[in-house]
């Protein structure tokens, strides 16, 4: 399964990524898709280093859409045929001490290098294109926003967990994310992150009105908050039993 971890900046989608590749871990073999060209926490949230960028496999950045996608099918899939994780070379693939492999599509780093659009379209090929086993996961931390929707990399998903923090303006990206998934036949979980109990009600009431079925609420948890402060392995209290009752409601745990 491929799962698209997606909400605006802020709300969380890199910690609570971790998180659920963690639980995910003890029961699949599970693969965490760094598809954010700009944030760099993940691997020491992770507890890894950080594996070489996917795209540098291909050449580089410029040269992805002059690559095409049947030609970076073709560098990237195995004699069995199809992409899989397992058949990514070593050096593009870290491992956390749980064994989740971590792969990174890219990162814009340079002043007046260009967009990030040629990383998004690697994205979508990849997801595409890939070939699971039998208990393989694939989770996917999204860049922020929605502008994935329009570069098409759901198409290459079975799904979208759409992540909110305490703002209406979430809850609307999260609702245009819904409406896509309907469209494209995908499932769809929206999963509250960081509130307390007085404005996890506030949100429900307003996701409600807005036509929003909420599949879990995550507490906020000063221990996330540490350890990301502090740039080191991600812990979580209070967060990580919120997260396990997200995935049962999910079906995956």
């Amino acid at each position: 399964m491929r799962i698209m971890i997606c909400g605006k900046g802020g709300t969380g989608k890199s910690a609570l990524s971790v998180l659920i590749a963690r639980l995910l871990s003890e029961k699949y073999k599970v693969y965490l898709i760094d598809s954010d060209e700009s944030n760099e926490l993940l691997p020491k949230l992770l507890g890894t280093n950080p594996p070489r960028p996917l795209a540098e496999y291909l050449g580089g950045k410029k040269k992805i859409f002059k690559i095409g996608e049947i030609n970076i099918v073709k560098a990237l899939e195995t004699a069995s045929g199809g992409i899989k994780p397992s058949g990514i070379p070593e050096k593009y693939i870290s491992r956390s001490p749980e064994g989740i492999g971590l792969l990174t599509i890219g990162k814009v780093r340079k002043l007046g290098e260009g967009c990030a659009c040629p990383f998004n379209f690697l994205t979508k090929v990849f997801l595409k294109n890939l070939s699971l086993d039998q208990g393989e996961i694939v989770l996917v931390d999204t860049d922020a926003g929605i502008e994935h929707i329009g570069r098409g990399v759901e198409e290459g998903s079975d799904g979208v967990l759409a992540v909110a923090d305490p703002t209406v303006e979430s809850l609307t990206l999260a609702m245009i994310l819904k409406d896509n998934c309907e469209a494209g036949n995908k499932d769809f979980w929206l999963v509250l992150n960081k509130v307390t109990p007085e404005i996890s009600e506030i949100l429900r009431k307003t996701a409600e009105k807005m036509g929003l079925e909420i599949t879990g609420t995550i507490r906020y948890d000063p221990d996330i908050f540490r350890s990301s402060l502090e740039g080191k392995m991600l812990q979580a209290g209070d967060a990580l039993e919120d997260v396990k009752l997200l995935l049962k409601h999910m079906n995956l745990l």
